[in-house]
């Protein structure tokens, strides 16, 4: 992989920079050699909002249905609740991107540390 394939992938999507050193490093092994087209990263948070409102609307009108609720009543109901429940699953998804995105930060930092210290090893230099 040449250094070229690094420089379009990090304009194509907002890689960190820890990472593209990362691959940098690890280039010449197969496993980095198969990455061979730009990630399409998606928020955390967007997905939980969305999973977790409309799954809150569904029961919300799943639940009137069964009680033979009004329909006007009912999609009023499962409106607000897809929207209460949508703030509240962006706000856990927020959360977890940062939880995740902090611990995906600090193994990438200790492996690059294990592959600082394997490259400059001890250098015995003689006189």
């Amino acid at each position: 992989m040449s250094s070229q394939d690094f420089t379009d992938w990090e304009s194509a999507s907002q890689i960190d920079p820890l990472i593209l050193r990362l691959l940098q490093k690890q280039s010449d092994k197969p496993a980095a050699r198969q990455v061979s087209h730009p990630v399409k990263q998606r928020r955390l948070c967007v997905l939980y909002a969305a999973v977790i409102g409309v799954s809150a609307m569904i029961l919300v009108i799943l639940l009137g249905v069964i009680r033979s609720t009004d329909v006007n009543l009912l999609l009023t109901n499962g409106c607000r609740s897809l929207l209460v429940f949508s703030v509240i699953g962006f706000i856990a998804g927020l959360i977890a991107e940062m939880c995740v995105r902090d611990a995906a930060k600090s193994m990438i930092r200790e492996m690059l540390q294990r592959t600082d210290d394997l490259h400059s090893g001890p250098t015995d230099e003689m006189s």
